[in-house]
């Protein structure tokens, strides 16, 4: 995240901000947000729910070294959108496949309601989303 300062310098003007990298997302995001992207997308930690938190920021972050199935990285859809609206974006769509969330400064969709649980985690793993939020409850969290 240090070095992010390359991406303003570079691209002084920015259509789509597209980040998913399975960790830090929410670090990243708060950190290039003020280049005012017309789009942002983001993925979105479903196994998180309606709670408004995030993983704590590690330089070194792998999801399959801090919790032994993955679901413990990024960010839940609710602190993606309250992240957002401090620079006036809301959340304009969420993939039907419940992992990526589109934000604008046009959008509207209240996050509760649009929030889709990860289908494809629910099949290869056989859980719900409320029996992977069981699963990693307990790690740190930084509320949103």
């Amino acid at each position: 995240m240090e070095n992010l300062d390359f991406i303003r310098k570079a691209f002084p003007k920015v259509g789509v901000l597209s980040i998913d990298i399975d960790g830090n997302d929410y670090w990243f995001l708060e950190k290039l947000l003020d280049i005012e992207p017309s789009v942002i997308s983001i993925e979105y930690n479903p196994s998180f729910l309606d709670r408004s938190i995030s993983v704590v920021y590690d330089p070194v972050f792998d999801r399959h070294k801090k919790h032994s199935t993955a679901w413990y990285h990024g960010a839940s859809l609710a602190a993606m959108a309250k992240l957002c609206a401090t620079k006036g974006y809301g959340l304009a769509a969420v993939s039907d496949g419940g992992v990526n969330a589109f934000f604008t400064k046009t959008g509207k969709l209240d996050p509760k309601t649009a929030w889709r649980p990860s289908e494809l985690r629910a099949k290869w793993s056989g859980t719900t989303p409320q029996q992977q939020w069981e699963a990693v409850k307990n790690m740190p969290f930084v509320e949103i």
